[in-house]
Protein backbone atom coordinates (compact mmCIF):
# COMPACT_ATOMS: atom_id res chain seq x y z
CA UNK A 1 0.00 0.00 0.00
CA UNK A 2 1.14 3.72 -0.58
CA UNK A 3 1.85 5.85 2.07
CA UNK A 4 -0.89 8.08 0.38
CA UNK A 5 -3.36 5.68 0.80
CA UNK A 6 -2.10 4.99 4.25
CA UNK A 7 -2.66 8.47 5.02
CA UNK A 8 -5.85 8.84 4.05
CA UNK A 9 -6.83 6.25 6.05
CA UNK A 10 -5.53 7.36 8.94
CA UNK A 11 -3.16 4.62 9.30
CA UNK A 12 -0.12 7.17 8.42
CA UNK A 13 0.56 10.45 9.58
CA UNK A 14 3.15 11.44 6.32
CA UNK A 15 1.95 10.88 2.76
CA UNK A 16 5.22 11.97 1.23
CA UNK A 17 7.06 9.83 -0.56
CA UNK A 18 10.58 8.98 0.80
CA UNK A 19 12.05 10.74 -2.59
CA UNK A 20 10.65 14.12 -0.94
CA UNK A 21 9.20 15.02 -3.83
CA UNK A 22 5.89 13.99 -4.10
CA UNK A 23 2.60 12.51 -2.02
CA UNK A 24 3.53 8.44 -2.35
CA UNK A 25 0.65 7.30 -4.94
CA UNK A 26 0.37 5.11 -7.87
CA UNK A 27 1.03 7.56 -10.16
CA UNK A 28 3.90 8.96 -8.44
CA UNK A 29 5.66 5.71 -8.25
CA UNK A 30 5.79 4.62 -11.68
CA UNK A 31 5.89 7.48 -13.39
CA UNK A 32 7.85 10.13 -11.49
CA UNK A 33 9.98 8.99 -8.62
CA UNK A 34 13.36 9.43 -8.61
CA UNK A 35 13.53 6.00 -6.25
CA UNK A 36 12.20 3.58 -8.85
CA UNK A 37 13.92 5.15 -11.35
CA UNK A 38 16.35 2.09 -12.30
CA UNK A 39 13.07 0.09 -12.35
CA UNK A 40 11.44 2.04 -14.41
CA UNK A 41 13.96 2.01 -16.84
CA UNK A 42 13.96 -1.59 -17.43
CA UNK A 43 10.16 -1.30 -17.88
CA UNK A 44 10.47 0.94 -20.37
CA UNK A 45 13.58 -1.31 -22.10
CA UNK A 46 11.01 -3.79 -21.94
CA UNK A 47 7.63 -2.25 -23.47
CA UNK A 48 9.36 -0.02 -26.40
CA UNK A 49 6.86 2.64 -25.70
CA UNK A 50 6.60 5.24 -22.97
CA UNK A 51 4.89 6.78 -21.60
CA UNK A 52 2.43 3.86 -21.91
CA UNK A 53 -0.96 4.65 -19.45
CA UNK A 54 -1.80 2.28 -16.43
CA UNK A 55 -4.02 0.69 -18.27
CA UNK A 56 -1.56 -0.84 -20.88
CA UNK A 57 0.83 -1.69 -18.39
CA UNK A 58 -2.26 -4.08 -16.94
CA UNK A 59 -3.37 -5.02 -20.21
CA UNK A 60 -0.68 -5.30 -22.69
CA UNK A 61 2.24 -5.16 -20.96
CA UNK A 62 1.59 -7.36 -17.64
CA UNK A 63 4.76 -9.36 -17.47
CA UNK A 64 6.90 -6.64 -17.02
CA UNK A 65 4.40 -4.26 -15.20
CA UNK A 66 4.66 -7.44 -12.60
CA UNK A 67 7.99 -7.34 -12.58
CA UNK A 68 8.05 -3.81 -11.98
CA UNK A 69 6.17 -4.12 -9.07
CA UNK A 70 7.51 -7.28 -7.57
CA UNK A 71 11.23 -5.34 -7.82
CA UNK A 72 10.06 -2.50 -5.49
CA UNK A 73 9.55 -2.07 -1.57
CA UNK A 74 6.82 0.25 -0.62
CA UNK A 75 7.85 0.12 2.78
CA UNK A 76 11.90 0.54 2.21
CA UNK A 77 12.08 2.90 -0.95
CA UNK A 78 15.26 5.16 -0.73
CA UNK A 79 17.81 6.33 -3.28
Amino acid sequence: MTKAYLHRIHLSEEATCTCGNEYQTIDHILFQCANTSAQRGVLKQQIGTWPASKEDLITKHKKGFCAFIESIDLDNLKV
